[in-house]
């Protein structure tokens, strides 16, 4: 089995905690509280955010309230500036080599390269936990997500999710490059992820390397602990939907083999791409998963642009926004 590289949160953040975040009077904190909300543009349409970023205004707006009072002071680029430039790189894969739309102004590479990775770190601690989390948010939740791959699937018991891997591109590694490497000469990061009946990214790990077979995710994982907990609670609406590749376990629900039923293995294929429908999504929103041109950072860093892109894709779910084309 090849090593997963299992790298979580606080990737980018300074050994030394001064550099990291503002640490002034509290006359200073209000003083930049006031920059703060002087350098938003209030004044911009919701339809301008979404053609530039592909996320809502409100949603821009909870990212700047957010992280703006913890972000270093030591770059020229506004708050602001750098929450566009850095959803700007995720919604379409560039940013210093594009003209953007309605007036947006690229930043220059260097000073991009410089406030990308504090600017992506602080996005992804202050939304992946809250939005991308397997507890059900509310009682009828989980009523729900069954009674909708019941209609697919027929008298299937407690089916709740969707478990598939996706392979997204990243730039060739300097070290260990064997274990990246994909197929025709491209390398990855194999994610795995679980998808509700909304289209909603429950669980995501981006940390294996592109070369693991999609037969090793869920074990290597951890996230069968999850599952294994809410069966033995006697929980029977937390089972999930996989292909054949994924382990045999009592709560994944796999294709049966052979031709013993053919009509459950295509209603299982129907429903299965619930997920990848939602996958399909996802890149589309956030271009710099297709691979034109592969995440040019470290597997490390590339793991960091996948979870903010996976708890982004739920807000917009949550809001409603059209989807991306």
């Amino acid at each position: 089995m090849l090593p997963a590289l299992m790298v979580r949160f606080n990737l980018f953040e300074s050994d030394d905690e001064s550099d990291a975040y503002n640490t002034g009077s509290e006359a200073e904190s209000e003083e930049s509280e006031q920059i703060y909300r002087e350098s938003f543009p209030y004044l911009l349409e919701d339809e301008w955010f979404l053609k530039c970023f592909h996320v809502s205004r409100d949603i821009f707006k909870s990212l700047y309230d957010g992280i703006a009072p913890t972000l270093l002071s030591q770059y020229e680029a506004t708050v602001y500036d750098r929450i566009a430039a850095t959803l700007r790189y995720l919604a379409t894969g560039t940013c210093t080599s594009d003209r953007g739309v309605g007036g947006y102004k690229a930043m220059p590479r260097a000073e991009f390269q410089a406030m990308f990775p504090q600017t992506l770190n602080a996005i992804r601690q202050l939304i992946c936990n809250q939005h991308i989390s397997l507890k059900p948010q509310n009682r009828d939740e989980q009523w729900e997500a069954t009674s909708y791959f019941r209609r697919i699937l027929g008298p299937t018991p407690g089916v709740a999710f969707c478990a598939v891997g996706t392979h997204i591109p990243i730039a060739e590694p300097s070290e260990q490059k064997h274990l990246f490497y994909y197929k025709y000469g491209t390398y990855s990061l194999n994610a795995l992820m679980i998808f509700d009946h909304r289209k909603r990214i429950r669980y995501v790990n981006a940390s294996f390397c592109g070369a693991m077979h999609d037969s090793h995710l869920w074990n290597s994982s951890g996230v069968d602990s999850h599952f294994a907990q809410q069966h033995a609670k006697g929980n029977e609406k937390c089972n999930l939907l996989a292909n054949s590749m994924f382990p045999s376990q009592p709560w994944i629900i796999k294709p049966k083999p052979g031709i013993v039923d053919p009509t459950f293995n295509a209603r299982h294929e129907r429903a299965l791409a619930t997920a990848d429908t939602a996958v399909h999504l996802l890149k589309n929103r956030f271009k710099c998963l297709l691979g034109k041109p592969p995440i040019p950072y470290t597997p490390p860093e590339c793991v960091a642009v996948i979870d903010v892109c996976c708890a982004l894709h739920n807000m917009c779910l949550d809001e409603n926004l059209p989807d991306i084309k």
